[in-house]
């Protein structure tokens, strides 16, 4: 492919992207899944993994 029609699709690409960006509207994050974030928030302490492959030595 050449370097014009490259462009040309990437500017294509990004106006469809920003298009739809404005058209379509943005569905707000309902309460259930607040309510799975807060369980995962609350589970374990900040900064401790449990994978033993990813954990500090």
């Amino acid at each position: 492919m050449r370097l014009g029609t490259c462009l040309l699709l990437a500017v294509l690409s990004a106006g469809l992207g920003l298009g739809l960006r404005l058209v379509l509207p943005v569905t707000p994050v309902d309460e259930s899944f607040r309510d799975v974030m807060r369980l995962y928030q609350s589970q374990g302490e900040p900064g401790r993994s449990n994978m033993p492959e990813t954990s500090a030595p």
